[in-house]
């Protein structure tokens, strides 16, 4: 009987003390559940932002849905449409002033070149009147004249050459020492003639007018015609100028290039070739504008 309580308190004994632990445990969470916990927290706030976000991104695309977003939509195309139609616009704006201005540009340059045949031909007709006045006027020195009839006729002859050679001249007009170049492109052959006219202010005013020849040997001469300011001729390597008009308002010009070419550069062997240029020269005094004209056959 003793025996049999004495294993019974052990008994007792050993089941209390087994179950104090586990009461211990449910009264005082561990410092891993605490952090576990926390943990949790953490991640519940990052989802619940995460959601905001999320709700906040799909409210700004459901924007697109409304009528003010269709409507911005629908502006932009049209400012789209309205900017390729203003660029299509301004490229056919643009074609056809390049047409317009080709057009004129066509049509001028046909009317120049009627006015120059139309020139040409009326030249042509008044060369061809003056040599079949020519030929009557020499016909007539033919027949039985005396010679005060025959120096008339002589020396009208003269006149009617004289207007023959000065048709269509190049008019030109310059002031001042300094030169002036216009570029020319002439052959020069045994006939070749320069015909020139200076109309002056007055009386004494100087000028020179050069041709600048292109010579066999390649290199460039210059034969000058000048008046008014000396009385011999002047020359040096490459040029050669002729002082001969004096006292006179209109001094007219009627040479031979290739005997001009000679007369001034004996000691050559070349020949002119060809005329490149015309050259005019006023007075470094009387700068009053002088006029030009001339033409080379």
């Amino acid at each position: 009987m003793k025996k049999s309580l004495f294993f019974a308190f052990v008994f007792s004994t050993l089941v209390g003390s087994a179950q104090k632990p586990s009461e211990r445990n449910v009264a005082r969470p561990s410092r891993i559940d605490t952090v576990v916990i926390v943990k949790q927290v953490a991640n519940d706030s990052a989802l619940l932002n995460y959601q905001q976000i999320l709700e906040k991104t799909n409210n700004q695309l459901s924007l697109w849905a409304n009528p003010y977003g269709i409507l911005i939509g629908i502006l932009g195309v049209l400012i789209t449409i309205l900017g390729i139609g203003v660029a299509f616009v301004i490229y056919k704006q643009s074609k056809d002033a390049k047409d317009l201005i080709k057009e004129s540009l066509s049509k001028h340059e046909n009317e120049l070149a009627k006015l120059i045949a139309e020139k040409n031909s009326y030249f042509a007709n008044i060369e061809l009147s003056l040599n079949k006045s020519i030929e009557e006027y020499q016909e007539k020195l033919s027949t039985p004249l005396n010679e005060d009839q025959k120096s008339q006729i002589t020396q009208f002859i003269t006149t009617l050459q004289e207007q023959k050679n000065f048709m269509d001249l190049k008019t030109h007009t310059h002031s001042g020492y300094a030169s002036q170049d216009i570029p020319e492109n002439h052959e020069v052959i045994e006939s070749t003639l320069f015909y020139a006219k200076i109309k002056l202010n007055k009386v004494g005013q100087s000028f020179v007018i050069y041709l600048r020849i292109i010579a066999s040997d390649g290199k460039k001469y210059w034969l000058g015609f000048a008046g008014n300011k000396r009385d011999t001729p002047g020359k040096t390597k490459y040029e050669y100028t002729i002082h001969s008009f004096f006292r006179t308002q209109n001094p007219v010009i009627q040479e031979n290039v290739l005997e001009i070419f000679k007369s001034g550069y004996p000691e050559l062997s070349c020949y002119p070739v060809r005329i490149d240029n015309i050259r005019l020269r006023g007075s470094d005094n009387d700068t009053e504008q002088i006029t030009f004209t001339y033409k080379i056959t």
